[in-house]
């Protein structure tokens, strides 16, 4: 089988198990192929199509998790790369390294994981991928640069494992009249960002016999069922030889000390909760589970809230709420859960009253500062949810959720090319770029001559985003 260029940039996703994975020996000339601003450029277009055919959680509070949790990591990595981490809801066991710093994590995989330290030693592996600048040495092998071809492409083959007819439809798009190559790699890379993996879960103060705790469970598990079974395994193949290079690894650390995994349980409570839609079979299941785990009677307690807020039980949700925050007021789980239990039963003023006080000792924490604005917006205060977005957004510029309240905000004040600039970012980021086009025109239509630096501003996007289809349809 032939590739294109592009899809030998997913070698860190969905290349098969089967293939030998080997970075050829090419020192370190990449950068002249692919720079750090087009890996930005790159990986902000595979983002956009990955929207497209993905589901990606936008709850904040499991953004600000996996965030937090990357964040740790990354700060020791010493690398001058920007990292994004996304949660996909999606049971399949699975993690990737894509473009631009871009690191995806699937619910399956953070519901396999049964400790922290193991969910981090995958993020750290796909944190070393990129600092590594796997995919820069894999675009140079390629010696092409078209940016929007190959983040389509690296999206499509992303889906393949999903649906084989959506990938061939999306393949056959992007790759028409295009060069084909192909590259053979070994498996260096997996143990090189193992190697470098796990000295950042050491360094982040994570528990290194995660790594091959973790490892050795998909190992056996995939053996008792068949090769395919795990889309972890496919894009990133294990032999009985590469877990017990980890495990020898691991034990040349010392051992590291017990910590608070407290927030890592809830996390993982939260999203069984979102993913079992029976509300009646969750709130029977954590009821029960209260009378027979004490030891984690309050993550149990946390899931039997949410189970109740969920079946719009608020009243009995919020007694189970303020039990957690009598214990640990400061637990910023409990505290929004509290906010958006008063949020869904119509209490705006106590919502906004907990995240504004929240605010104070967790300043621009993406979580609250999301729901703060949804609430300043339904209380009319739009002009304070503007301006608490458009600060928030220099935080977090990709973000689309963000832009997207940011038009309802700019809506009710009125401000209707502002509303409408913020739509076209909206559409923009979810890969929608014809519809975010229409936007930007109608958001010059609404401007006031006198207004040439927003005219200017929003022209020049547009002009942006045209360049940017022309380019994808030259290569088609």
């Amino acid at each position: 089988m032939r590739y294109h260029f592009a899809a030998l940039l997913s070698l860190l996703l969905y290349l098969p198990a089967t293939q030998a994975i080997e970075l050829p020996d090419i020192g370190d000339t990449s950068e002249s192929y692919l720079s750090l601003s087009e890996d930005q450029q790159l990986g902000a277009a595979f983002m956009r199509n990955l929207r497209r055919g993905l589901h990606i959680i936008n709850d904040p509070e499991i953004e600000s998790y996996i965030t937090s949790l990357g964040e740790r990591l990354t700060t020791n990595s010493n690398s001058q790369q920007q990292f994004h981490f996304f949660v996909i809801n999606d049971s399949n066991i699975n993690a990737f390294a894509g473009p631009g710093g871009h690191v995806g994590i699937n619910t399956g995989l953070i519901m396999t994981s049964q400790t922290e330290s193991e969910l981090a030693s995958v993020v750290a592996h796909e944190i070393a991928h990129i600092t590594q600048r796997h995919l820069a040495r894999a675009f140079e092998a390629a010696q092409e640069s078209s940016v929007p071809t190959a983040a389509a492409i690296i999206a499509a083959i992303i889906l393949a494992s999903r649906d084989s007819t959506m990938a061939s439809a999306a393949l056959a798009t992007v790759l028409a009249s295009s060069t084909q190559t192909r590259i053979n790699f070994t498996r260096q890379n997996e143990k090189e960002a193992d190697r470098l993996g796990m000295l950042l879960l050491a360094s982040s103060n994570f528990d290194p016999q995660g790594m091959p705790a973790f490892f050795e469970r998909l190992y056996r598990r995939n053996k008792i069922y068949d090769s395919q079974s795990i889309e972890f395994l496919r894009t990133h193949p294990l032999t009985l030889s590469r877990v017990s290079d980890t495990r020898n690894r691991a034990s040349q650390y010392p051992a590291t000390a017990p910590y608070d995994q407290t927030n890592y349980r809830l996390i993982k409570t939260k999203i069984e909760v979102l993913n079992n839609h029976d509300t009646e079979k969750n709130i029977i299941h954590f009821k029960n589970l209260l009378a027979k785990e004490p030891a984690q009677q309050n993550i149990t307690r946390y899931g039997y809230a949410l189970s109740l807020a969920t079946a719009g039980k608020f009243i009995q949700a919020m007694k189970q709420i303020k039990i957690l925050i009598e214990q640990e007021p400061e637990r910023i789980n409990y505290q929004l859960a509290a906010a958006n239990i008063a949020y869904s039963a119509g209490d705006l003023s106590q919502a906004a009253a907990i995240c504004s006080e929240n605010l104070k000792i967790f300043p621009r924490h993406h979580a609250l500062t999301s729901l703060y604005s949804t609430i300043l917006i339904k209380q009319g205060k739009t002009e304070q949810s503007s301006a608490l977005l458009y600060e928030h957004l220099r935080r977090y510029p990709l973000n689309p959720s963000l832009y997207q309240l940011l038009a309802e905000a700019e809506y009710q004040n009125n401000n209707l090319p502002a509303s409408h600039e913020a739509l076209a970012e909206y559409y923009y980021l979810m890969g929608l770029t014809h519809n975010s086009l229409e936007q930007l025109d109608l958001a010059i239509n609404y401007l006031q001559p006198s207004n040439t630096t927003a005219n200017a501003r929003i022209k020049y996007r547009k002009s942006q985003i045209e360049t940017e289809i022309k380019e994808l349809k030259k290569k088609q």
